[in-house]
């Protein structure tokens, strides 16, 4: 499966490095230092980007993916 997280704090980056051992996974969120925090467990790719602009989710590849899991605050 294919999944987005949007949102890379405490629980965005725990869900994304739990998906991505099993599933392709691409994390957004508007702050590179928060997807610096993924470290070594994360299998998957970065956009860095505000996901309320449609470009930035077409760049993280809105129209194929299966789920898209929002964790921000």
């Amino acid at each position: 499966m294919y999944f987005i997280v949007i949102g890379c704090g405490r629980v965005g980056a725990q869900l994304a490095g739990f998906l991505s051992q099993e599933h392709n996974v691409v994390v957004v969120d508007a702050s590179a230092a928060s997807l610096e925090s993924l470290g070594p467990v994360f299998n998957g790719a970065t956009v860095v980007g505000n996901a309320m602009s449609l470009d930035v989710l077409r760049e993280a590849g809105i129209e194929r993916c299966d789920a898209v899991a929002a964790v921000t605050g």
